[in-house]
This record gives structure tokens, C-alpha cells and sequence, in this order.
């Protein structure tokens, strides 16, 4: 046997078994991201759930996450960035690799993230409809949750952690929103 037919016969054995490693089917059902669940069923694609509108009004988005609060995502370790990446977005510096960066703050309504990151799936947090969106930027997996907590205004939680999974990301995200969600009172 020649070298070009051994290293073809090769070649062809292990792309054949890549192509079935892929295709074995796994028992069970797919689940969420951790924390964030499915919507319920009633709920139409364009209908925002809000249980419990919260109020905005006089809140520094630099405070509705605190250095224990980060420690999910390995921590802060610097002074936050206001209006930092958008107007009435906080992001803060994280411990890790240089570049690891949470934020969180208030954006326009929950309907215009489907329509911006149409990638997304809608999820729910507490009730609230949350549009998670993750996609790789550079080497820092990037990931979004917008969530519905008035008819006009969403809270906004981003985290952005080099070389990490998307689940690894959505699911510290999830403690993320979580927190902040709970420091906002109901109005």
C-alpha cells in the first residue's frame, strides 16, 4: 500500500467515525441553560410576561450587583464603568482572564431583543420573560439575558467570560439576573 492510499484509508476511517460519534442519540430530553426554564405554553411569542412589574426610577445600575454577588463569575476587581457598554448599563472588570466582564443596567422594551439577536430563545426567570442570546466574540463566550420587568423597559445582564462554554456563561448569568431582579422593588 502505497502512503497516499494508507494515509487516505485513514484519513476516510477517521471522518467515518466522527460522523457516527455525532450521530448516536442520547436518551433523555433537552433541558434549558441552569436556572433559566422554558416559557410556559400560554404564553405567545409576542407577549411579554411581567408577574411582577418592577420600578427603575432613581436606581444606579452600578449598584444592583455587589463584589459577593460577582463572585459567581470570579469576581470583580475594579471600580465599575457606568453607561459602559450602552447608556444606563454598569460593567464591571472580573478576576480571571483580562477582558472578563459582567454588566447589567436598563434597556427599551423586552420585545426589541427577539428583533436584535434573533438567534435567542425565550426563557423565564422567577416568571419573567428573559431573551437569552450567546454567541462567541473573539475568544469570550458572550451571553445576554433581557428580561421583561415593565411593559417599557427591561433589565439588561451580560457576561462575558473568555474560553468558556455557553452553559458555563448562561448559567452564572442566571445568578447574575437573578440578583439584580431581586433589588428592584415592585412598581
Amino acid at each position: 500500500m502505497t502512503f497516499a492510499r494508507c494515509c487516505a484509508s485513514a484519513l476516510t476511517a477517521g471522518l467515518l467515525w466522527a460522523l457516527t460519534g455525532c450521530t448516536t442519540a442520547i436518551p433523555g430530553e433537552p433541558v434549558p441553560a441552569a436556572g433559566f426554564h422554558d416559557p410556559p405554553e400560554q404564553w405567545s411569542s409576542s407577549e411579554a410576561a411581567v408577574p411582577v412589574p418592577r420600578a427603575t426610577d432613581g436606581f444606579d445600575p452600578c449598584q444592583l450587583l455587589t463584589q459577593q454577588e460577582l463572585a459567581v463569575a470570579g469576581g470583580g476587581t475594579g471600580v465599575s464603568h457606568p453607561d459602559n457598554p450602552l447608556p444606563g448599563v454598569c460593567s464591571f472588570p472580573l478576576a480571571g482572564e483580562l477582558g472578563n466582564t459582567a454588566a447589567v443596567g436598563f434597556h427599551e422594551a423586552y420585545e426589541s431583543a427577539p428583533q436584535r439577536q434573533p438567534r435567542g430563545v425565550r426563557t423565564e426567570v422567577e416568571g419573567h420573560s428573559v431573551w437569552l442570546y450567546c454567541e462567541v466574540v473573539e475568544t469570550y463566550q458572550t451571553c445576554t439575558a433581557t428580561t421583561a420587568i415593565r411593559r417599557d423597559r427591561s433589565l439588561l445582564t451580560m457576561l462575558s467570560v473568555r474560553n468558556a462554554s455557553a452553559a458555563d456563561v448562561s448559567d452564572m448569568l442566571f445568578h447574575l439576573t437573578k440578583a439584580a431582579l431581586h433589588k428592584l422593588p415592585p412598581g
